[in-house]
């Protein structure tokens, strides 16, 4: 049985008090085909992660996307995306079944350092227990490396149509709050519109670990994202505003 590292940090070890975070209410309709999602402390985002797993309906599949925020480990300086091996976690709330990604390298290191996928682990235990989760890691620096991930999402997409994707990540400046609110305006035009985003970010128009793998999904995922909520600071609202307060942007958002 695989180990969980972020207990009692980014969410409660204590099965009740966690439950109760994770505890939905299952919706009519289908499994969207991908969701964005913010990570942080489920003290936060909880309520994001209860409605996005009320859409989701056990499907064969959960591939979870998310960013590698440090540096990559030595030896893997020639790839940028990453996989666990296969093997169940125990959760508080029950195990989960993980399955590497064939053809991705293999470390499990990167469960140790990054939150991200991890707190995935319990709602999918609680809500979704017949589903598996495909998890990768990304250290995307340029056009190939997106691409590469966009060729990769759509060849597990077409192995298997009972899969939802679910992107890990958010949007993240240090500036001052003008700044802020600019790149909030230009990040709503932008999912809006299905514009791309690669460009931006490179001008520094938007940032974040999220945006990269937002990029790589738009070839696989064509369509129009609908944002659920969007938190900064004190702001919480369904859209993203000019109302900001702080610099981080936690994004939840539906592509049907």
């Amino acid at each position: 049985m695989k180990n969980t590292y972020f207990a009692d940090l980014y969410y409660p070890a204590d099965r009740d008090e966690l439950e109760s975070l994770c505890r939905t209410r299952v919706r009519d309709g289908h499994t969207p085909s991908l969701i964005l999602l913010p990570h942080a402390s489920l003290e936060f985002t909880h309520e994001m992660y209860q409605d996005a797993f009320s859409y989701i309906h056990n499907p064969h599949r959960i591939v979870v996307l998310a960013p590698i925020h440090g540096e990559k480990f030595e030896d893997d300086a020639s790839a940028s995306l990453f996989t666990l091996s296969s093997g169940d976690v125990e959760t508080p709330l029950g195990p989960v079944g993980i399955r590497e990604v064939e053809g991705l390298k293999v470390n499990d290191s990167y469960a140790e350092e990054e939150y991200a996928i991890e707190i995935l682990y319990p709602f999918v235990a609680l809500n979704s227990p017949r589903s598996t989760i495909l998890p990768i890691f990304t250290k995307l620096e340029g056009k190939e490396d997106i691409q590469a991930l966009s060729r990769l999402m759509a060849r597990l997409k077409k192995e298997e149509n009972d899969s939802l994707f679910i992107i890990s990540g958010n949007f993240t400046t240090i500036a001052p709050s003008t700044e802020v609110n600019q790149m909030a305006r230009t990040l709503k035009e932008l999912l809006e519109n299905n514009a791309p985003l690669l460009e931006a970010g490179m001008k520094k128009r938007i940032s974040g670990c999220a945006y990269k793998m937002l990029e790589a999904a738009r070839t696989a995922f064509p369509g129009q994202f609908r944002i659920n909520q969007a938190r900064c600071g004190q702001y919480v609202g369904e859209t993203i505003t000019n109302e900001a307060d702080g610099r981080i942007w936690q994004v939840y958002a539906i592509k049907e």
